[in-house]
């Protein structure tokens, strides 16, 4: 069962890069690519994990299991999966602002990205108080789920840039990258009930 929580975090950190790159193609049309655009994101993505990492940390100390996992992800998984349906009506209503591309970038991006960037960046802490009392050991289980994820990011990022996007293009490569996380809440699910079982 350990296994599926190194599953769960390994998706989570495909999913948050491949969303991220994702992201500032769907920025380009509006605001180009340059260093401002890719800036902006970033932040955005970095602010929202941060905050993620320590709301998840409180919610660790009070409830850590695969349900409350399951119910962390399906938020951002259902946010992705419709993003092709609101995201560019939105970056249109933004761009018809004529901000300065800096400013449009960053509002779009917090508008877009924020919050997902949260309940993902929230998962981990969680994930890792779990494995903590699994192996009694909360050095090793941070270092590990960390790691586990780290390591999806780069597959993340190293599959979406190129292969993904070129094969499917980017709304559907988001809509697919959202489906991951769909996924990822039945793999909670399973490991929750099975633990329970265990138990």
């Amino acid at each position: 069962m350990r296994f599926l929580l190194y599953v769960i975090a390994f998706i989570s950190g495909f999913v948050m890069m491949a969303y991220e790159i994702l992201g500032v193609r769907v920025l380009t049309p509006f605001y180009g690519s340059s260093v401002y655009v890719w800036g902006a994101t970033i932040s955005v993505f970095l602010a929202g994990l941060s905050i993620g990492y320590a709301v998840g940390g409180r919610i660790a100390d009070r409830r850590a299991d695969g349900k409350t996992l399951a119910l962390l992800v399906i938020v951002p998984g259902l946010m992705i999966v419709l993003f092709p349906f609101y995201a560019y009506g939105l970056c249109n209503m933004i761009f018809a602002l004529e901000l300065d591309s800096r400013l449009g970038a960053l509002l779009l991006s917090l508008l877009l990205f924020f919050i997902p960037s949260i309940f993902i960046g929230a998962l981990l802490p969680i994930i890792t108080e779990i494995m903590a009392v699994e192996i009694r050991k909360a050095g090793s289980a941070a270092g590990n789920v960390y790691s586990v994820s780290t390591a999806g990011s780069i597959a993340g990022t190293l599959f979406t840039s190129f292969y993904l996007i070129s094969w499917v293009g980017v709304s559907k490569a988001i809509a697919l990258t959202g489906s991951l996380l769909i996924i990822n809440v039945f793999i909670c699910l399973v490991y929750h009930y099975s633990k329970r079982q265990h138990d």
